[in-house]
C-alpha cells in the first residue's frame, strides 16, 4: 500500500493542535490560530513553518467576497493540502452500504455503494469487508492513511465496537478490531448521530456556538453533545443516546430492550407504527402511495401524504411532535444549551411539527433555560455524515502520528 503525506509525518501536540485547527477553520492567519490555541506567536510560525515543509498545509493568499480580489496587500492564510492524506469511509445504513475515498480537504475521489436490501444480516460483515477492498484496489486507494466507518446505533468509540444493531441483529461487534487486523489500517467508528453532529457542527454554520445539542431524529433518535465547543462522550464513550431515555415506564418495548423509550414515541419508527396501527390506514393516502402494502409503507410516504393534505398523516405527524417536544425540553432542562439542532428525516415534516412542538417546549421547561435557548432546524444530508466521521479519522491520525 502506498505512502502519504500523514502517514510519514511525526509532529508534537502542538502541531495536531494547529493542524485540526487549520483544517477545521481555514484558509486562516498565523495571527488568528495563535488567538485561539493561545500558543505564542513565534511557536505558531514555527509549526506552520514545519507542517508547510511535511506537505500537510500549504499556503494561500487571502481573496474577497465572491473570490474578488481585496484591496491592498492580502494577508497569508493557512489551508489544508487536500492530497496530505486519503481516506476511506463507509457508510453503513439498513438497505445500503456506501464507501467513499475522501481527501484531506474532504472532497469525494470516488465511491462504490452495495444494496443490503437481499442481504442475510450475516453476511454484512464480508460486505463491508468487500467493499473497502473495492476502494483499497483503486488507484487513490493505494494511499489511504485509515478507513472510517459509521454505523447506526450505540457504539464504544474508542474501542470501535457496535453495541448493538437492530437491522443486522449486532451485539457488541468489535469492528475496529476485525478491520484492523485484516487491512492493517488504522479504523475508526463513530455512530451516525454523532457524525452528522460533528459535520454539521465543525463544517456548518454552527461552529460559533460553544454549548449545543444536535438532535438527530431519524428511524431512531441520538444527539451529539457539544460542551465548550466539544463534543462530550461521557466516561462510557456513549453519551447522547437520548432516544434511550424514558419517558413511559408503561410503554412500549425498544430495541434496546426497554420500556418507553423516547424513540418508541418520537422517532419515523414511531411514526410509522402509529400510521400503520390506525383503524382508518387503509383509506389514507400514506397506504396508497406504498400501493396498498402496509408494510411498505415508509417515513417519506407519511410526508409526502401529510404535504398533500392527508389527515392520518398530519394528525400522526402532530401526535409525533409532542413527545419529540417533551424529548428536547428535557434537554434544556437538564444540559441549559444555547443551541438545539434537529436534523434527521423528522425534519421533513417540519411545517406539521414545529408549532406543536415549540408549544410543548414552552409548556415544560423552565423559564430561565427557555429563554437563552435557541432551537434550529438541519437539512444535513449525507455529506454531513461523510464530513463528520472523516474529522473524526483526521483527528485520530493527527492526534497518533506524533
Amino acid at each position: 500500500m502506498g505512502k502519504n503525506v500523514v502517514t510519514s509525518y511525526t509532529g508534537g501536540v502542538n502541531e495536531s493542535i494547529v493542524v485540526n485547527i487549520i483544517r477545521r477553520q481555514g484558509p486562516i492567519s498565523r495571527v488568528d490560530i495563535a488567538k485561539l490555541t493561545g500558543l505564542t506567536a513565534p511557536t505558531v510560525t514555527n509549526i506552520s513553518g514545519r507542517l508547510i515543509a511535511s506537505g500537510i498545509i500549504s499556503e494561500c493568499a487571502e481573496i474577497g467576497n465572491e473570490g474578488k480580489p481585496i484591496s491592498g496587500r492580502p494577508r497569508i492564510l493557512l489551508k489544508i493540502n487536500p492530497e496530505a492524506a486519503n481516506l476511506i469511509i463507509v457508510d453503513i445504513r439498513s438497505k445500503e452500504m456506501t464507501g467513499y475515498i475522501v481527501n484531506a480537504g474532504l472532497a469525494i475521489k470516488e465511491k462504490v455503494s452495495v444494496d443490503l436490501r437481499k442481504l442475510e444480516p450475516e453476511k454484512v460483515m464480508a460486505a463491508l469487508e468487500q467493499i473497502i477492498n473495492k476502494c483499497i484496489s483503486s488507484e487513490l486507494g493505494q494511499a489511504v492513511s485509515a478507513i472510517g466507518i459509521i454505523v447506526r446505533g450505540p457504539v464504544l468509540h474508542k474501542e470501535g465496537i457496535s453495541l448493538f444493531s437492530q437491522s443486522f441483529g449486532w451485539q457488541k461487534v468489535s469492528l475496529k478490531f476485525s478491520l484492523e487486523q485484516k487491512f492493517q489500517l488504522p479504523v475508526f467508528v463513530e455512530n451516525d448521530m454523532r457524525a452528522i453532529a460533528l459535520g454539521a457542527y465543525y463544517y456548518g454554520k454552527y461552529y460559533g456556538y460553544k454549548n449545543a445539542v444536535m438532535l438527530g431524529v431519524g428511524w431512531g433518535i441520538g444527539a451529539g453533545i457539544f460542551v465548550n465547543g466539544q463534543l462530550y462522550r461521557g466516561i462510557s464513550d456513549i453519551a447522547g443516546e437520548i432516544g434511550h431515555t424514558i419517558i413511559d415506564i408503561h410503554g412500549p418495548l425498544c430495541s434496546c430492550g426497554k420500556h418507553g423509550c423516547l424513540e418508541t414515541f418520537a422517532s419515523e419508527a414511531a411514526l410509522v407504527n402509529s400510521v400503520v396501527s390506525a383503524p382508518n390506514v387503509n383509506i389514507s393516502l400514506a397506504a396508497k402511495l406504498a400501493d396498498g402494502d402496509l408494510s411498505a409503507i415508509l417515513p417519506e410516504h407519511i410526508y409526502e401524504a401529510a404535504a398533500k393534505g392527508d389527515e392520518l398523516s398530519i394528525k400522526m405527524l402532530q401526535n409525533i411532535a409532542r413527545y419529540l417536544g417533551v424529548g428536547v425540553a428535557n434537554i434544556i432542562n437538564f444540559l441549559n444549551p444555547e443551541l438545539i439542532i434537529i436534523g434527521g428525516g423528522i425534519v421533513r415534516g417540519r411545517r406539521f411539527i414545529e408549532e406543536i412542538l415549540l408549544q410543548v417546549i414552552s409548556e415544560q421547561t423552565l423559564d430561565s433555560t427557555r429563554s437563552s435557548v435557541k432551537v434550529e432546524y438541519s437539512a444535513e444530508g449525507r455529506e454531513a455524515y461523510m464530513k463528520g466521521i472523516a474529522d473524526v479519522v483526521l483527528e485520530g491520525i493527527f492526534l497518533t502520528s506524533r
